[in-house]
C-alpha cells in the first residue's frame, strides 16, 4: 500500500466554519509550512487538549499589538484577518504545563468574527482558495532561485 504525499493529505482536509485559534506574536506560518510551537496557559492547553480529542484541527492568527500574558481579546481589530488553518501532528505534554507541537499549515482564511462560550478564541471563518498563478515570469524567477541556491549550497570555494 503506498503511503500518500502530504501535500495531497492536506488537500482532503475540511476545514471547519469555526476554528480554535491561537494568537502568535511575530511569526508568520503559511500553508503547508512545517512549524514547532510551545504553548502554555490554561485557555491555551484547554484549546489543545479538546483539539487533539476532535480533528485536530486549530487556527493560527498574529496580534497587531504585543498582549499581556495570559490577556485574551475577543476584539476582531486586535488581530490581522488572515490566518492559518494547521494540523496537530505531534504533541508532547511537559512537567511545567506546557505543550510542544509540531504543526503543519493547511490553508489560510479570514476571519468573520469571534464566537463566545470557551476559555478560549474560537472564530468563525471563510476559508480562502491559493491561486496558482505560474507564467514566464514566474518559471524565470523560479529558474533563477534554483541556479542560486544551487550555487550556495555547492561543495567548494565560489
Amino acid at each position: 500500500m503506498a503511503k500518500e504525499k502530504p501535500s495531497e493529505e492536506l488537500k482532503v482536509i475540511q476545514i471547519p466554519e469555526v476554528l480554535p485559534v491561537l494568537t502568535l506574536a511575530g511569526a508568520f506560518v503559511f500553508p503547508k509550512m512545517l512549524f514547532p510551537l510551545e504553548v502554555s496557559g490554561t485557555s491555551e492547553i484547554a484549546l489543545i487538549d479538546e483539539a487533539m480529542a476532535g480533528d485536530r484541527l486549530i487556527g493560527l492568527v498574529m496580534l497587531k499589538h504585543k498582549a499581556e500574558e495570559g490577556e485574551i481579546s475577543r476584539l476582531k481589530e486586535d488581530y490581522y484577518s488572515i490566518g492559518t488553518s494547521v494540523v496537530i501532528l505531534r504533541m508532547a505534554k511537559t512537567a511545567d504545563n506546557k505543550a510542544q507541537l509540531l504543526l503543519q499549515g493547511i490553508s489560510r482564511f479570514r476571519i468573520v468574527e469571534f464566537e463566545e462560550g470557551k476559555p478560549y478564541l474560537r472564530a468563525r471563518v471563510e476559508n480562502l482558495e491559493d491561486v496558482e498563478l505560474k507564467d514566464i515570469e514566474v518559471e524565470a524567477l523560479m529558474a533563477n532561485l534554483i541556479g542560486l541556491f544551487e550555487r550556495i549550497v555547492a561543495p567548494g570555494p565560489q
